[in-house]
């Protein structure tokens, strides 16, 4: 079986604040980009041993065990009781820690192949999505939607008019973890809503949809990491009527068309 598997934009990302469980609320949209796209290979064995072998190609993502494709499988194995052997071999292309959701892609590409092959779970395999992480559930079923929670609430939106998005991709990563810990104040007193976002893009509305580009994680990582500043500045200078935001945690760029 192979899969290709999409990587992500957050055309609006707010910080709502911390929930009781210590996750940060967000309200945000989603957008799939099929361009970079991961490709997996997932071969299944109906030998009993339950092993469970994952490779990837990129020298910065972990095989075996430590790989979130390892931990989907694991799960989803054991919820339906199989004790089948699957190897998973990951081709990358997405950003690894670029802030466009490859190893959650691929994750939630892992969930969905494993329930076509066995049967699907009463909730799709909502529970061990989220389990994995906060980006997995939209990968269940990616098209643009609205995430709220950790991102997990998820609803689909129709009729959505999408810009040119065009990917600037650096050579270095952020956490997540450190994105989140580093929030910026100013970020509070930011008025722009999803709300707005989304009236403009169905309106096919793209200047303003560029002005409504919002990602609270961003503040904090063009300060501590000049070169995001600069290369923004460099990019939309160069390309008039294009905005430039930061992807998700970073430290990936993206740009939308705004004409």
């Amino acid at each position: 079986m192979i899969i290709t598997t999409p990587s992500k934009v957050n055309l609006f990302l707010k910080v709502a604040g911390k929930m009781p469980d210590g996750f940060h609320a967000i309200e945000t949209l989603f957008v799939p980009l099929h361009d970079p796209a991961d490709e997996l290979e997932i071969q299944f064995s109906a030998d009993g041993k339950q092993e469970i072998q994952v490779e990837c190609s990129h020298p910065g993502v972990p095989n075996g065990e430590k790989n979130l494709c390892w931990k989907a499988a694991k799960q989803v194995l054991n919820a339906m009781k199989i004790s089948d052997s699957v190897s998973i071999v990951i081709r990358k292309n997405i950003p690894v820690a670029g802030g466009m959701g490859g190893g959650s892609s691929d994750a939630g590409a892992v969930i969905t192949a494993l329930q076509k092959q066995y049967g699907f779970l009463e909730d799709k395999g909502a529970a061990i999505a989220l389990e994995c992480g906060s980006d997995v559930p939209f990968f269940l079923n990616p098209v643009p939607s609205t995430g709220f929670g950790r991102g997990e609430i998820l609803t689909p939106v129709e009729g959505l008019q999408l810009p040119e998005i065009r990917i600037i991709p650096m050579d270095f990563p952020i956490s997540a973890k450190w994105a989140y810990q580093n929030l910026a104040p100013e970020t509070k007193d930011d008025s722009r809503s999803l709300d707005d976002m989304i009236s403009a893009l169905r309106a096919g509305d793209f200047a303003s949809a560029a002005e409504l580009l919002r990602n609270d994680l961003a503040p904090a990582a063009f300060r501590k990491f000049p070169l995001l500043e600069l290369t923004r500045q460099k990019f939309e200078s160069e390309n008039p009527g294009w905005k430039v935001q930061l992807s998700g945690s970073g430290a990936t760029l993206f740009a939308i068309k705004s004409f």
